[in-house]
């Protein structure tokens, strides 16, 4: 690999991981290009050569950040997995980042490219995770195999992201339980293999 093209990865690794710090410990919409550029020692036109905005180089980093910040874990307990999974993501939604969360939401409301790019880059990536862990809990018998992957899907998830936008009742890590000690039983095979 040429010396430069090496010399660029680190430099947009580092663009990325300050941001995705930046936006996580200050207040939210207060991030500028110019402290992303300081905190990852790039100069702003080397961030603008690679991203078009403020907007573009945060959803990166949220994007690289947050699937770090969320693992999936992947056992033969698929419920666990799910529990263990819901409670990074409640604390990521109840961290600063959760803030920056929801501004990206906001925009995507008012900008269709914002739309698109959140949920194709950031959506996607994480409901199709989610997906094979409900596929793969069918194919160890233990999820009955007539599911609607996404009805079931919105069904565990939805909670999170209704309190995350609405912001009427708190979210916590006891909440990951409920959701699935709920929702558990409908889904569950009855005849587990």
């Amino acid at each position: 690999m040429p010396r430069g093209r090496k010399r660029d990865e680190n430099a947009q690794k580092r663009v990325l991981d300050s941001t995705f710090e930046l936006v996580g410990s200050g207040t939210p919409g207060k991030v500028s290009i110019n402290e992303i550029a300081a905190a990852a020692d790039v100069a702003k036109q080397t961030i603008y050569r690679w991203w078009p905005s403020r907007t573009a180089v945060i959803l990166d980093a949220l994007v690289v950040g947050t699937m770090k910040a969320t693992p999936f874990p992947e056992t033969n307990d698929i419920k666990a997995d799910f529990e263990a999974h819901l409670r990074t993501v409640i604390r990521l939604f109840n961290s600063p980042t959760g803030q920056i969360v929801r501004e990206m939401l906001a925009e995507a409301q008012t900008d269709a490219t914002i739309g698109d790019e959140f949920r194709t880059r950031f959506w996607q990536p994480r409901r199709d995770l989610s997906r094979a862990r409900l596929e793969r809990g069918v194919e160890l018998g233990l999820i009955r195999n007539d599911i609607d992957y996404e009805i079931v899907l919105d069904a565990i998830y939805g909670p999170l992201w209704t309190r995350l936008t609405i912001g009427h009742l708190p979210l916590t890590s006891a909440h990951a339980t409920k959701i699935t000690a709920a929702l558990w039983p409908g889904i569950a095979d009855p005849n587990p293999g």
